[in-house]
């Protein structure tokens, strides 16, 4: 018995439901966790969102 996906569900997934960051940059010392959460945040928008102070803070 092949144990390949063992574990796993796969199926049909929204391209407007993941962001995908390179490591590199989650991994990177001089950036502080802050930093990194928000540019998680501000990469999980469409282009052409408008980033206001409010999304900011």
């Amino acid at each position: 018995m092949s144990r390949r996906g063992a574990g796993l569900r796969r199926g049909v997934m929204a391209a407007d439901q993941f962001t995908q960051i390179a490591n590199g940059l989650l991994r990177d010392p001089q950036l502080s966790c802050r930093a990194k959460g928000l540019f998680g945040y501000l990469s999980t928008h469409r282009a052409g969102w408008e980033i206001t102070l409010a999304d900011l803070v």
